[in-house]
């Protein structure tokens, strides 16, 4: 092989070589950057530990400006839930459960000098769409505590606005589960109930102050005036970056709190733009394979006369292409090495950056980005090997 390849070599174009070499290796180091970006980016937004969470949303009918004179219900009828639960980005759909009566709450401690008393509303979800698990969170019609979660940001909207402004002491959560709350219930008829609350914990998905289901139904049985569509939904989304979701939502007049679907826009987008990239690092490794075909066509054609003869003296086909099958294969090798090191120092740069913009957690170089350029790699190199095969014969 080593005769055959002094023989062969001296008609090879370095500059060709060397052209093919510096665009393939633009080509696959644009598309493996491409790829490990995005792997490396979408955590952020659909992965555990993203950093937008709302894969859960609270969905409510517009009120008009006449909506409180009108007579259009802006409940959810029982047909509406059916066909939100029909939709195939859609998981799971939950309603919340209004109070049917009166409630004031309040607490007083002396020896943290705090005194408190508001009218309160309560509402009620699904277990399963509830962010805070607690082993309190129950209710029995002979127990007189009702357990309660509020929202997180009631908590700090008291300690960083309400309690500085009214030299009052900040209270932490830790605290604030130890105190507990005299609720009173007041029905339409007037009758009243005294109870005691207590807060277990805090949530950071729904924005409405929660009591236990069985709760509800007790309360609204005993104090209530009947049953009433619920006026609020809270669904899980199967993938809050789905760009039809804002479509489905807004085209039948419902809102979303929080506008949580900024995450499916960013998303969206992001995918478009490591798309554009991919198929402009894709389109230059297909000019590569063509500039390299092109030189290989080149190459067996000057030296045509001297594979006839090696040919006829007896050298196997196998034999004459091997020394090209080698040179291909090794040029290949060397831009996938290349590629895959451009692609590492690149992402522990930008990597930098993104650390100072979002909380993410620190991940190793992705495994599918190796096998991407090991496919690209031996998809080429079957094609040159081919094409060089189907040329000499």
């Amino acid at each position: 092989m080593k005769l055959i390849w002094k023989l062969l070599r001296e008609n090879i174009s370095k500059p060709q070589l060397i052209g093919f070499t510096i665009t393939s290796l633009i080509g696959m180091s644009i598309v493996l950057l491409a790829f490990q970006f995005y792997f490396d980016i979408n955590p952020i937004f659909s992965g555990k530990d993203k950093l937008l969470k709302e894969d859960y949303l609270t969905i409510t009918k517009k009120v008009g400006i006449l909506g409180g004179l009108s007579s259009k219900s802006t409940g959810f009828s029982q047909s509406e839930i059916d066909e939100l639960k029909s939709q195939p980005f859609i998981k799971h759909v939950g309603a919340f459960t209004p109070s049917q009566f009166n409630v004031f709450g309040g607490f007083n401690s002396q020896k943290l000098g705090i005194a408190f008393n508001t009218e309160m509303f309560f509402e009620s979800v699904p277990d399963e769409f509830i962010d805070v698990r607690s082993d309190s969170w129950r209710f029995s019609p002979v127990d007189n505590t009702v357990p309660i979660i509020l929202p997180k940001n009631y908590l700090d909207l008291y300690n960083f606005g309400f309690a500085g402004a009214s030299s009052m002491p900040q209270i932490s959560e830790q605290l604030i589960g130890l105190i507990n709350l005299d609720i009173t219930i007041t029905a339409k008829n007037g009758q009243r109930q005294q109870m005691k609350g207590r807060i277990v914990g805090f949530s950071n998905r729904i924005n409405s102050i929660l009591v236990p289901e069985p709760f509800m139904e007790w309360a609204n049985q005993q104090f209530g005036g009947g049953s009433l569509q619920p006026s609020r939904l809270i669904v899980e989304v199967s993938n809050i970056a789905d760009p039809n979701l804002s479509g489905y939502f807004k085209d039948r007049g419902l809102e979303i709190s929080g506008d949580n679907t900024t995450a499916s826009r960013i998303s969206f987008f992001l995918k478009i733009i490591i798309g554009i990239v991919i198929s402009v690092g894709v389109v230059i490794c297909i000019l590569s394979f063509f500039i390299l075909i092109l030189s290989i066509y080149l190459l067996l054609e000057k030296n045509m006369s001297k594979l006839r003869t090696l040919r006829l003296i007896g050298y196997p086909k196998s034999a004459v292409v091997r020394p090209y099958e080698w040179l291909v294969l090794s040029l290949n090798l060397i831009i996938l090495l290349i590629s895959l090191l451009i692609t590492f120092v690149a992402r522990t740069k930008y990597q930098e950056f993104l650390g100072k913009m979002f909380p993410i957690n620190e991940a190793s170089f992705s495994i599918y980005t190796i096998l991407i350029g090991v496919g690209i790699f031996l998809f080429l190199s079957v094609l040159n090997i081919a094409v060089i095969r189907k040329k000499v014969k």
